[in-house]
């Protein structure tokens, strides 16, 4: 019995050692505990995703030998339901728009995104806009800050219609039969930081 007691003693005696020599006290140091001020969680709301071809975002028939002009090729409208997405709180001050883009095609891209109401066929505000996206760009992200009057306009309407344009490199002429059978992916979301201390 005293072999075990003592083995069970020296264990104990090493657990004990270890625990004291091996803490850092500033680890305990309360006052570096975040203030409830410096906890700003995000909320992300993902609205849609999905691949399209270029073929199927062209209602009016293009011929194959059809040279993407310069000055862009205006694809049909995207129209995707916001789902009655909003984000009014007290606690949200800043709501972003986040779009993630893939551009598999061989000509540049870009769009046109707005706020539209369905019922009345009218769009809210004024468009953001992509910028030239370059062929063959895989996950651009791409952020839109919305103020409190997009954050307003968001809240009236129905749904997000995106418009693209494709556009040939300065220098080049691409047919549409090249370009019909590839796609663009987009990502669409929101986040919004929420300010816990105003709640």
């Amino acid at each position: 019995m005293t072999t075990i007691t003592r083995f069970f003693s020296g264990i104990a005696l090493l657990i004990a050692a270890i625990i004291l020599f091996s803490c850092n006290l500033d680890d305990f140091n309360l006052k570096k505990l975040a203030k409830p001020t410096d906890i700003i969680p995000d909320i992300y709301a993902p609205l849609a995703f999905g691949t399209f071809k270029v073929d199927d975002l062209v209602t009016t028939p293009i011929l194959d030998t059809t040279p993407i002009p310069a000055g862009g090729l205006v694809l049909d409208p995207l129209v995707v339901s916001k789902n009655g997405t909003s984000f009014r709180t007290a606690a949200i001050d800043s709501v972003y728009l986040v779009i993630h883009l893939t551009n598999d095609t061989p000509v540049e891209t870009k769009f046109e995104l707005s706020f539209f109401n369905s019922s009345t066929g009218v769009s809210l505000g004024v468009p953001f806009d992509s910028g030239i996206i370059p062929a063959n760009t895989k996950d651009k992200r791409i952020q839109f800050n919305l103020g409190p009057n997009d954050q307003d306009n968001l809240m009236n309407s129905t749904d997000l219609k995106i418009s693209f344009s494709l556009l040939s490199p300065v220098g080049s002429n691409i047919l549409y039969k090249v370009v019909k059978s590839t796609s663009i992916t987009v990502k669409i979301g929101f986040h919004a930081p929420v300010n816990l201390w105003k709640l």
